[in-house]
């Protein structure tokens, strides 16, 4: 993937609940910086897909997030409420409610909403988008992989052809799951669209997966995270401070988990975000009883192609991230009044960071 120092302008595809949200907030605000690598960047588009809550609510609340930010110049397309095949499973977990944001109410007013969406649907918008700029919209993919799968099955070659970086939150390493035993659940919610997906880019996407984000030298604290970041006052960090709140304490979690604006931190800032990362041919369990939905690494062959199949690297993988860049950049996001990411865009790394 050729990023170049052009301006990046980057679709963001989301099934919007608070971790994605958090994710959104920090790409807009981070249109204003200057990267490390010299790049400035501008979000075209919010595309929703089915995920944490029902498509119409991801788009609300999409909706919802920019009204908080003073953002409604940014569109908002609706995409996908089905995963590509019908699903043999039921999830009844409900983590994030029934509306995404765990039905906590007192949001923002969006008057008219359902006129606030773009008339056309996101798979269309992708591809119309790649082909005005061709080779210059990144994809930050931070739901199940249906609209940019249907994408590609629609439009093929001259979708494909034209796309930027692929960044993906989703999959898993080490066979840890959690919305089954051994899937995480971006990808269970839609298995053929994540294998079809990395069986087609022609480039490796970047793939942050659920482990390095559970990974205790990465994880903040709930304390930190409801006491500290949660102290800003801003409209966006109260509203997600009681979704968070809702849905954390409840269940007894010590830790925030936050895979999406991880991802998120990790395209701004990769030279300091990412202390580890590996190239691997990937794949994703279709069929597996127990393994429905795992990323499946190819550990033998590494670096080298197939000489049977012809199968290449086509992912990058994540394995580690730095906890104290990212409570930095997500303080930033959070209008904490002492931070500041000026360091991180000078330096790549501030000054007083040491990676974990």
């Amino acid at each position: 993937m050729d990023s170049g120092k052009q301006e990046r302008l980057v679709i963001f595809d989301c099934d919007i609940g608070a971790d994605d949200a958090w994710a959104l907030a920090m790409l807009l605000r981070a249109e204003s910086l200057s990267l490390p690598d010299g790049r400035r960047h501008k979000v075209i588009a919010i595309t929703c897909v089915q995920g944490n809550s029902e498509v119409e609510n991801g788009s609300l609340n999409a909706l919802r997030v920019l009204k908080l930010l003073d953002r409604m110049d940014v569109p908002v397309f609706k995409g996908c409420a089905l995963p590509l095949v019908p699903r043999t499973w039921t999830n009844t977990s409900r983590y994030h409610g029934s509306d995404g944001f765990k039905d906590v109410g007192d949001y923002p007013e969006v008057a008219d909403w359902q006129e606030q969406l773009q008339r056309e649907h996101a798979v269309n918008a992708m591809y119309r988008l790649v082909c005005q700029h061709p080779k210059q919209v990144d994809f930050l993919l931070c739901g199940p992989l249906t609209n940019f799968a249907n994408c590609i099955n629609l439009y093929d070659d001259a979708f494909l052809d034209k796309i930027g970086g692929v960044y993906m939150m989703g999959g898993n390493i080490y066979g840890q799951g959690n919305i089954t035993k051994s899937a995480e659940f971006n990808f269970m919610m839609d298995p053929e669209a994540a294998h079809s997906t990395l069986e087609r880019l022609k480039e490796p996407a970047l793939i942050l997966p659920w482990e390095p984000c559970c990974d205790d030298d990465f994880t903040p604290t709930l304390d930190w995270r409801l006491n500290e970041l949660g102290a800003g006052m801003h409209p966006f960090v109260e509203l997600l401070t009681r979704v968070e709140r809702s849905i954390l304490v409840s269940r007894g979690i010590t830790k925030w988990r936050n895979p999406d604006a991880a991802l998120t931190a990790a395209y701004l800032f990769p030279k300091a975000m990412i202390l580890d990362q590996s190239e691997y041919y990937a794949a994703v369990e279709l069929a597996g009883v127990h393994t429905r939905g795992q990323l499946v690494l190819d550990h033998l062959r590494g670096r080298k192609m197939d000489a049977i199949h012809g199968k290449k690297i086509n992912v990058r993988i994540i394995r580690r991230l730095n906890r104290e860049v990212f409570r930095t950049i997500i303080s930033w996001t959070g209008f904490h009044p002492q931070a500041s990411v000026e360091e991180l865009c000078k330096r790549g790394r501030p000054a007083n960071s040491q990676a974990n």
